[in-house]
Parts: C-alpha cells; structure tokens; sequence
C-alpha cells in the first residue's frame, strides 16, 4: 500500500480507538465501503478499460445474501459475510462468461441489462427480500461503531493488499495487455476471456464483502443497493479518482462521499455542488486524479500517492 494509503487508513484507524464520535464513525465507515466499492470496480475495468455498469448486482447481491442467511439460518456475520461474498464471486463468473467476450459498449449495456433484471427480482422476490422497504435489523458486527471501523478497515486493507498483488501479477499484466490490443495477446497464446472472467470473479468476490459490509454497519438491505444510480455513482468516483491505479479509486471514492456528506449542511444545493464538483474534476483531469499529469511531473508526490513500481514508466 502506498504512504498515502497508509496514512489514511492509520488515521482513520486511530479515530476508531480514541475518538469518541459515533456521527465520525459512522462517516469514516461509509467512506471506506464507498472504497471498496470502487477499488472492486478498478480491478477488472482499470487495466482492461471496460465500463462495468452493474457493480451493484454483487454489492446488493451480498448485501442481501447476507442479510438473508442472518433471518433464516442464524449466521453470524463473521460467516455469513464470505458466504455471501462467495456468492457474488458465482454471479461474477456466470456474468462474466456470458458478457465479457462482448467488447466496447455491447459490455456495458450487457451490464446494464443484467443490473436491471437483478434490481426487478428485488421486487418480484418480495417475499424474500422486502420489497421496497428491504431487510432492516440486519445483525452489527459488533455493539461498537468504532469496533465496526476498525474490522471495514481490517476487511478493506487485506481486500487491497489482495488486489494490488493480482495486479502485478502475470494476470494484471495480461489484462493490462489486452488494453492495447486483444488480438495480439489471443495470437501469443493467451486466452483472453479466461484471464477477464477471473478478474470478474475476484472482483464481484470483493464488491460482495463491500455490500455486506454496508449491511451489517447499516443494519439494513435495501433496493437502492441495486440500482443504476450506485453503479453509476461507483463509475464516477473511480473515474475521477485514476482507474487502473487501484488507490485512486479507492482515495477519491472515500474523500467525495465524505464530502458528500457534509454537504447536508447545504441540502438544498447539496447536488448541485457535488455534480458541478465531479465535472469539474473530470475536466481537468480526464484520465482522473491519480493519472494527471501534473502528479506525473512529481516524482516525490508520485511515490507518495502511488504503490511502489506502479508510477512512471512503470509496466
């Protein structure tokens, strides 16, 4: 992990042991789910520049997993959140290999497509999943919100460490491969769907722990976490943040909703501010925050933001 990354999980860390806020805990976990959020997204779609528009079928999928396996079979979370994560990693590997061979935007409205299906079943599946109103009175992970920091953060961090590691790895380096031109990595001998169905299990697998681990902090699953609006929202924070650098999605997703959220100060201009925000920074940084060039031109800036051997001239 990168300094920066380092620092921020170490203060966040910190204000779990001696701060005394639930209101901050609270945030600081929303800040550090919306991560995983994003980081999940940035593993297949960051090195392989696809747009992975239903992020929250795994998020909302696990969620409800989750929260499912708690009501009727009595799982504590400890065993029902990588269960339901598991799961997710099923749905990615049948997604994946029914999508991915598809190229440019036939994937994304693939996406798309199964993203709408999975949020219709919320409602046809009632029975099981509430329905509008959802599940509440989801199991804590503990009866401390800054216990509950402190394991998202322990979760987000092995979760991390875990993709920073595929990503330099022969795997990571194929996907990045793929990239720039498919067809001459199919002709070396690679099996170029195998490797992205892979990232797309590995990455539903960790959008899934993200998903549960916003149930249980939030003791709630609800239809919103499979909706359209929070695989686009995940797009927007990973984009702005540098996809393919992993800590840029995952820092510019934790810093924007928390800005979001102390914009409630501000409700009712509160959206305005926070779009006009996002256009703002895409304009200026098109490639994202972790990717500009005037990080680029900094070498000790760049050491600072980014993991070791993935700035300039890296592979």
């Amino acid at each position: 992990m990168p300094p920066l990354g380092v620092a921020l999980v170490a203060a966040a860390a910190a204000t779990g042991l001696f701060g005394q806020s639930p209101y901050v805990h609270e945030l600081l976990i929303l800040g550090v789910v919306y991560a995983q959020f994003a980081a999940s997204w940035d593993l297949l779609c960051g090195p392989t520049e696809l747009d992975n528009f239903g992020h929250a079928v795994f998020i909302g999928g696990a969620a409800y997993g989750s929260a499912i396996l708690g009501r009727q079979l009595g799982l504590e979370p400890w065993l029902s959140v990588p269960v339901a994560a598991a799961m997710a990693a099923i749905i990615g590997t049948a997604i994946g290999g029914l999508t991915l061979r598809l190229r440019g935007p036939y994937f994304s409205l693939a996406t798309i497509a199964v993203a709408a299906l999975a949020y219709k079943l919320t409602f046809i599946l009632s029975r099981y999943t509430g329905g509008e109103e959802g599940l509440s009175g989801l199991r804590p992970f503990s009866h401390d919100v800054g216990t509950d920091l402190l394991l998202c953060l322990l979760l987000f961090s092995v979760s991390f460490l875990g993709m920073h590691v595929f990503m330099r790895s022969r795997w990571g380096l194929v996907l990045r491969a793929t990239r720039h031109h498919e067809d001459a990595v199919i002709a070396c001998g690679f099996n170029t769907a195998a490797y992205k169905v892979l990232a797309f299990t590995l990455s539903g697998f960790l959008a899934g722990i993200g998903g549960a681990m916003y149930g249980h902090t939030q003791m709630q699953a609800n239809p919103d976490l499979l909706s359209g609006n929070l695989s686009v929202m995940i797009v927007l924070l990973a984009t702005v943040g540098g996809r393919g650098t992993l800590i840029g999605p995952a820092t510019g997703a934790a810093l924007l909703i928390l800005l979001s959220e102390g914009l409630r100060a501000f409700e009712q201009y509160r959206a305005v501010i926070f779009t006009g925000l996002l256009i703002l920074l895409v304009y200026l940084n098109p490639d994202g925050l972790a990717n500009s060039t005037w990080l680029k031109r900094r070498t000790w800036l760049q050491r600072l933001v980014l993991p070791r051997g993935q700035g300039e001239g890296a592979p």
